[in-house]
């Protein structure tokens, strides 16, 4: 069941911010899509969505290179302590928000109940997460048995360490541990990997989201904090919820959900439609200015200039027919800014939103997410031919923006992938060498 948000409310104190996205019926809106980089895994339309789905007719799937993204999991260590600053403030006051004045508005009941309070642990795999991924696993063996491989790359951080493991047992079952290998490479800053090639890019660094991330929270955060301390104003008299206890409020929700499943967390509901899409713009900010376009110079290419590498070097040999990697969602990000995919001409840290903006992470790199490079052959007899399709999180994908020619259904011709200008860049570029050292000079 999908937590659906009324869209009945009048946005007041949104300001222009409001004027981005027309209001609609509530049954429209699931927050679940609108969690960014937070939201558990879901299908989502074809890219665009006039691409049709599936393979083209007489194409069959020879190969599949599948980058995996790690399940849902715990709070990070930064974002733990924003929540826990939310739950110090509701313990430190008990007896103003068990002393209602008035009428409790329902969705902020679970407050006079003393139903709440952050036990959140960090970084740890969840429940929800194992489920997927092993899900996954499963769904691959079942969807493509006529492709195998005894290998995984695995980058050697806990929480994808645990999903290979846990999609492994899916795929091989039983007999995992005996049937295959987890190839594991570190993630640290002497170890070259495409995995998290930021790690040895001297210049890289992380403040390149978080600065965009605290730019926007100064245009959204505030007029959410002003709606709710006003709707309980005269609830809980003196209630003085800040901008960064509301962030807290944000994040609960994304990671009650990913902890413990939809519908678990008494905070998404407090929310109205057009604030969930006003955070969603922070993760979609985050990982573009972080892990895609918005890097400085060509940097964001170049990173994911390892992906491709990999990618093509596979669909040219003929030794193996699968290849299973298990990474982050910053590890498929790279790799869609090295092709060009999912690019915009403008994106603003402090708005206004596009809502038809191209990157969004919900629908790129929900947890669990699956980018999986599909080798067809295509054709009847001795005309047959190949051509390479993605599917990103089960839905098509269209690949023209890499400079090929796609058909209705996003897939290129093999030969004219990789004579594309994009491709031919990334499988040019090297660890170390001069486009390296350009893009990644301290």
């Amino acid at each position: 069941m999908s937590l659906r948000l009324s869209t009945a409310w009048v946005f007041l104190g949104l300001g222009c911010l409001a004027s981005a996205y027309p209001s609609g019926d509530a049954n429209d809106f699931n927050i679940y899509e609108h969690l960014g980089n937070l939201s558990p895994y879901f299908v989502p339309s074809n890219t665009p969505e006039s691409l049709k789905s599936g393979a083209p007719p007489t194409c069959t799937v020879d190969k599949a290179f599948l980058v995996h993204r790690h399940g849902s999991r715990s709070p990070l260590s930064d974002e733990v302590q924003v929540i826990q600053n939310l739950s110090s403030y509701i313990s430190d006051n008990r007896a103003l928000f068990s002393s209602p004045q008035t009428t409790v508005p329902g969705e902020f009941a679970f407050l006079v109940a003393k139903s709440w309070a952050s036990t959140f642990v960090t970084n740890d795999l969840s429940p929800i997460g194992r489920q997927q991924l092993f899900d996954h696993g499963v769904a691959l063996r079942l969807g493509y048995p006529q492709l195998y491989t005894d290998q995984a790359l695995v980058g050697n951080q806990d929480r994808v360490v645990e999903s290979a493991v846990w999609f492994m047992d899916g795929y091989y079952g039983r007999s995992a541990n005996t049937s295959a290998t987890r190839n594991l490479i570190k993630e640290d800053e002497q170890t070259v990997s495409w995995i998290t090639p930021m790690d040895t890019c001297d210049s890289w660094s992380y403040s390149y989201g978080g600065s965009a991330v605290a730019a926007w929270g100064t245009v959204y955060l505030p007029p959410i904090m002003k709606r709710i301390n006003g709707l309980l104003a005269e609830v809980f008299p003196g209630v003085n919820f800040t901008a960064t206890h509301v962030h807290g409020m944000l994040y609960a929700c994304a990671y009650g959900t990913a902890v413990y499943g939809k519908d678990s967390s008494p905070w998404c509901p407090i929310f109205l439609p057009q604030e969930i899409l006003m955070h969603e713009y922070e993760y979609d900010l985050l990982m573009r200015n972080a892990f895609g376009y918005g890097l400085p110079g060509n940097m964001g290419p170049v990173l994911g200039s390892m992906l491709v590498a990999n990618l093509t070097d596979f669909m040219l040999q003929s030794a193996q027919n699968l290849s299973l990697n298990f990474g982050h969602d910053t590890t498929i990000d790279m790799g869609l800014a090295a092709l060009g995919l999912a690019f915009d001409d403008k994106y603003l840290v402090g708005g206004p939103v596009d809502p038809n903006r191209s990157w969004r992470t919900a629908r790129q790199v929900p947890f669990a997410a699956q980018m999986l490079w599909r080798g067809l052959s295509c054709g009847c007899g001795k005309k047959r031919t190949k051509r390479i399709q993605l599917l990103l999180n089960e839905a098509n994908f269209d690949l023209s923006p890499v400079g090929c020619k796609s058909d209705a259904y996003g897939t290129c011709g093999l030969t004219d992938f990789l004579a594309a200008d994009r491709v031919q860049a990334a499988r040019n570029t090297t660890f170390g060498d001069v486009n390296w050292a350009t893009a990644c000079a301290a």
